[in-house]
């Protein structure tokens, strides 16, 4: 029977010296990074699927920033439209609608 390499041959030193609570430790420890290292795996979508989801992404923000802002400024456009009727605000209601519209 060939010998084990070095490196083996000391761990199974060290696991002859260890008490049978420790190596019980030291196999919950190993399942447990067995199962962490599964959870990881099964969870990691791989770096293609995080491109193409963060390009959606990006498309998804900025088609809802612009029509956010479409609507925003539609609506102060329709208060200020209401506000001209005010005989004070009218020069201001104005000069913002003209702004506005250039």
């Amino acid at each position: 029977m060939a010998e084990p390499p070095a490196r083996g041959r000391h761990f199974a030193c060290i696991m002859k010296r260890m008490s049978l609570k420790q190596q019980m430790d030291d196999k919950k420890r190993v399942e447990f990074a067995k199962q962490i290292e599964y959870m990881y795996e099964a969870t990691n979508p791989g770096w293609r699927k995080l491109l193409v989801f963060a390009f959606l992404r990006g498309i998804a923000t900025g088609f809802g920033i612009f029509l956010g802002g479409t609507i925003v400024v539609a609506i102060v456009l329709w208060i200020l439209s209401g506000l001209s009727q005010i005989p004070f605000l009218n020069e201001i209601t104005n000069q913002v609608k003209n702004a506005l519209e250039q």
